[in-house]
């Protein structure tokens, strides 16, 4: 019997459904205990292994072990013992894993299409590399991507009750593991939906939840045992280390259902219980779920959707099921829930290419179908091995102007992560970190060595450096990091900058101690100049020209705190919101974009 395959490769987590017969659409389980595989890769000297059995290996030997591949797609390869490796070639170890279960469930019968997902915001560089994954991972049958927001509104649109007509506009938050992406999408038909605006942060989600219990754990262990807690930070900790992860993973997710949940800390001689109430965690995780609120708001206020313009706010992700998300989410229009949400979009790409449709025209790169494999390549055959070369001039996988490799340095980046949070939390995203920290200590050149902007430049960012080499340098000061967060919708390279409350800047605008304040940054000239001329004649009374050369120009949106500022001679954008329009006005005055 023919079949579908559709997998939503996630940053911790990869899930996956099969669609048998016409409208037949189920969850295939990638574990003997679960949905779920760990999206994390063990690179080992000959062949990779994935999911449990990567995490097996790396409590041996953590030089092999890639935590969160999806994160590294942007950087194209990583060093692994002193090789570097195709980002491609790991997250095909993934791909292949879950071919390999799906194979086995259909009597090595391959399937006659393959869907994979993919973030609304990746540009072509990034379904680049997951094509050429795809194809070093041998999948068999057509190869079709759809975005992750696509997938989970057109499941959440075959459901019975969710009565989503022509002109009905939803919103998709997707929590996931390892990062957040917010869509708002209008349906053009009963079928098919139109992305109005799509964000993301890509250094949060449910890792970082787990991170402020961890943190909550070691404050705790360091007033009641500190003998205990300095041991978790040697090597012979590192295996109680990794069992207190899972019990602090547990413990979240109980939390959304009891009202207090146990976690124990044993070893070296001690036996720690601790009990965390749903309040205390609540209070925990309030300064990430209010950055995912202001996030989610900021992407509703962009595609120009007021209260009570929203139909339904649809939740995905396994972090999406926490209670205190979902009340403060309700601040932003109707919540609703189907099915599980780690599932939902892997079934709404299977219901939705199995049908036969497409999202829209192959240049908008919003479903892309790879070449049918020769007839004589079955699915029986064995999948090629893991590719350990980097891709060639010749190869899809993306490239870059002065690309960033990765590296993983024998054990240095376990015992980075232990020494910067206490327990072991790291992923590919610290080793990003530190490296652009280190770019950011030398002034960089005007227009980062690019061409200038003139009146009729076409450039977009593509680099790190590309932006920061506009912005000023008191915003990079006043930051506690700055990092890539995926990519415009002309397809330039954003960089967003989080403010440190004790900063001078952060002092300025009157930020407290668990404030969050981002600030969204890329260049892109030809968007600067039509932007700038359309906010400069909008004639609103929300935009003023900033500058006595009249190349800058700021807009406060319709209610005065939602910032986007142009200055059209560099093609540099920002973008950001705050509390009130007097707070944003000082934040551009103290960084000098706007005169004092």
């Amino acid at each position: 019997m023919s079949w579908v395959l559709a997998v939503d490769f996630g940053t911790s987590n990869t899930a996956a459904a099969h669609r048998i017969g016409p409208d037949r659409v189920e969850t295939l389980p990638l574990t003997h205990t679960g949905n779920a595989l760990p999206s994390s890769v063990f690179v080992g000297p000959y062949a990779m292994s994935t999911g449990d059995v990567a995490f097996n290996q790396a409590s041996l030997d953590p030089a092999g072990f890639v935590v969160a591949p999806k994160s590294l797609v942007v950087a194209g390869g990583i060093v692994v013992r002193d090789r570097e490796v195709a980002v491609s070639s790991i997250i095909a170890a993934v791909l292949r894993t879950v071919y390999g279960q799906a194979l086995r469930r259909h009597n090595n019968e391959p399937p006659a299409e393959v869907v994979l997902t993919h973030p609304e915001a990746w540009s072509s560089r990034e379904l680049s590399v997951l094509r050429e994954a795809a194809s070093i991972a041998g999948l068999g049958g057509s190869v079709s991507l759809i975005s992750e927001p696509r997938a989970a509104a057109f499941y959440y649109s075959r459901q019975h009750d969710a009565k989503i007509v022509k002109g009905s506009t939803i919103a998709v938050f997707d929590f996931g593991g390892g990062t957040l992406d917010v869509a708002v999408l209008t349906a053009t038909n009963e079928w098919t939906f139109e992305v109005l605006r799509a964000g993301g942060d890509n250094a949060l989600g449910g890792k970082s939840l787990d991170g402020a219990i961890a943190r909550w754990v070691d404050q705790h262990l360091a007033e009641d045992d500190p003998q205990l807690a300095a041991w978790l930070r040697t090597p012979e900790g590192l295996e109680t280390r990794r069992t207190l992860d899972d019990q602090i993973r547990k413990a979240k997710e109980l939390l959304s259902e009891a009202p207090s949940a146990t976690i124990r800390v044993r070893g070296n001689g001690s036996d720690k219980t601790l009990t965390l109430t749903r309040d205390e965690f609540e209070q925990l995780i309030e300064p990430q779920i209010t950055r995912a609120v202001q996030l989610a708001r900021g992407v509703l206020h962009d595609s120009g959707i007021g209260s009570g313009g929203l139909q339904a706010l649809y939740l995905t992700g396994g972090s999406s099921r926490i209670p205190y998300v979902h009340r403060r989410l309700a601040e932003l229009g109707p919540i609703a829930t189907l099915d599980d949400p780690k599932t939902v979009v892997a079934k709404g790409a299977a219901g939705f290419v199995a049908g036969g449709r497409a999202t829209d025209p192959p240049a908008m790169v919003d479903t892309e179908v790879l070449e049918r494999r020769p007839a004589g390549n079955t699915a029986s055959a064995p999948p090629p091995p893991a590719s350990f070369v980097k891709p060639n001039a010749g190869s899809s996988a993306p490239t870059r102007t002065n690309r960033k490799t990765l590296a993983l340095a024998g054990g240095a980046v376990v015992a980075v992560a232990i020494a910067a949070a206490g327990f072991y939390y790291g992923t590919q995203d610290d080793a990003l970190a530190s490296e652009v920290t280190a770019t950011t200590a030398e002034a960089p050149p005007d227009n980062g060595g690019k061409p200038p902007a003139t009146s009729d430049s076409s450039y977009t960012s593509e680099t790190y450096d590309d932006v920061t080499a506009l912005l000023p340098r008191k915003l990079i000061d006043a930051s506690s990091e700055c990092n890539n967060s995926g990519f415009s919708t002309q397809g330039a390279l954003q960089i967003r900058c989080l403010v440190n409350p004790d900063s001078s800047l952060g002092r300025a605008i009157g930020m407290e101690k668990n404030d969050y304040e981002s600030v969204t940054a890329w260049r892109d000239d030809q968007y600067a100049r039509s932007n700038f001329i359309r906010l400069r004649d909008s004639n609103d009374g929300n935009t003023k020209i900033v500058s006595p050369d009249n190349n800058r120009i700021i807009d406060q949106g319709r209610d005065g705190t939602y910032f986007t500022a142009i200055d059209r001679s560099t093609g540099l954008l920002i973008q950001f919101s705050t509390d009130s329009a007097d707070q944003g006005m000082t934040l551009l005055t103290e960084i000098g974009f706007a005169p004092a």
